[in-house]
C-alpha cells in the first residue's frame, strides 16, 4: 500500500537491466539461487479488463513458479476479522470529525476540490483523512474502468487457486493498516489535500502508469516517486523503504530453497533508492529484467 498514485494503486522495477532479443522489457526481474529461480514482478493493484491478456513473459514466470508470494496473502482480506480491523482503523475516534481535524481553511479547500470531481466530502466526516483519500481515489478509478478484481494480484490469486499453488504474504494486513495509523493527523490531512489536488489529472496519470508498467519503463516510475514524495521524505521512508527492509530477508531466504517462486509487490517498492532491488544489490544479489 502504497501514498502515491503509483505506490498505492500500485502502488511499489530493478537495477540490473538486460534487454531481450526483441528489445522489449517487462516489469519482471529474475533472481537466481543455487538451485532455484525467484521472479520479482512489479504490479499494478487495479487494472482494466482491456489491459489483459498479460504479457507472455509474466505468464511464463507464473507457470515456472511453484509458489506465489504477495505483499499480503490476498485470501485473508475478505475475512470478517480483517474487515473489522480495517473499518476500525478507517473510523475516527468518538468525538472527532474530519472537518475539525482539517481545520476551517483546509476543510474548505478539500470540500471545494472534492466537489470538482463530484464528491461531497461531508459524507466522510467520521473517517480518517487517509481513508477518505483512498476512498475518493478508488471511486475515481472505478469510474475510469479500473477494477480491483482485475488487478495483477487478484488475477494470479485466481490462477494459483485453480492450479493448487501455495500462496503467502510478505506482511499482514495489520502491518499495512499500521502504516496509515502511524501517520500523524497533520500528515494525513496533507495527504488528503494532495490526493484531491491531483484528482483532475488522475485519468491521464493512470493511463501513463499502465503503459509504463507494460513496457518496463523504470525511469517513469522513478520520476513519479520523486514527484510524489519530494515534499515529505519521511513518508517515503515509512510507506516504502521501512517495509522493503523487512521484506528483503524473506526474499533472500527464498534463494536457499529448491523450488521456484513468483513474488508480486507494488511497482513502487522496486524503484529507486531504498527499493527492494536496491537493497538486494547492496547484499550482492543482482537481478535481470526480462
Amino acid at each position: 500500500m502504497q501514498r502515491t498514485r503509483v505506490g498505492l494503486i500500485l502502488c511499489s522495477l530493478l537495477v540490473s537491466l538486460a534487454a531481450r532479443a526483441d528489445g522489449a522489457l517487462h516489469s519482471l526481474w529474475v533472481l537466481h539461487g543455487n538451485h532455484n529461480t525467484v521472479y520479482l514482478l512489479g504490479s499494478i493493484h487495479v487494472l482494466r479488463p482491456r489491459d489483459y491478456p498479460l504479457a507472455p513473459a509474466l505468464l511464463d514466470a507464473y507457470g515456472d513458479a511453484k509458489s506465489v508470494l504477495m505483499e499480503v496473502n490476498m485470501e485473508e482480506i475478505g475475512s470478517a476479522e480483517v474487515q473489522t480491523e480495517m473499518l476500525g482503523s478507517a473510523m475516527l475516534p468518538e468525538g472527532k470529525t474530519l472537518s475539525a481535524l482539517l481545520g476551517q481553511q483546509r476543510y474548505a479547500r478539500a470540500e471545494a476540490l472534492a466537489r470538482e470531481v463530484g464528491v461531497e466530502i461531508s459524507l466522510f466526516d467520521q473517517f480518517a483523512p487517509w481513508f477518505v483519500a483512498e476512498a475518493i481515489s478508488q471511486q475515481q478509478l472505478t469510474q475510469l474502468g479500473f477494477q480491483p478484481e482485475s488487478g495483477v494480484e487478484m488475477y494470479f490469486m485466481g490462477r494459483a487457486r485453480t492450479d493448487g499453488k501455495s500462496m503467502a504474504g510478505l506482511e499482514t494486513v495489520h502491518d499495512q493498516i499500521s502504516v496509515f495509523e502511524n501517520m500523524s493527523m497533520d500528515t494525513q490531512a496533507e495527504y488528503l489535500l494532495s490526493s484531491l489536488e491531483e484528482a483532475h489529472g488522475l485519468a491521464a496519470e493512470v493511463d501513463a502508469m499502465v503503459h509504463a508498467w507494460q513496457r518496463g519503463d523504470t525511469q517513469w516510475f522513478v520520476n513519479e516517486l520523486q514527484s510524489e514524495f519530494g515534499r515529505d521524505p519521511r513518508l517515503y521512508q515509512s510507506v516504502l523503504v521501512a517495509r522493503n527492509r523487512k521484506w528483503v530477508p524473506k526474499i533472500e531466504a527464498l534463494l536457499n530453497d529448491d523450488k521456484n517462486y513468483l513474488v508480486i509487490v507494488g511497482t513502487g517498492h522496486l524503484v529507486g533508492p531504498g527499493s527492494v532491488i536496491d537493497l538486494l544489490k547492496k547484499d550482492g544479489i543482482g537481478a535481470v529484467q526480462r
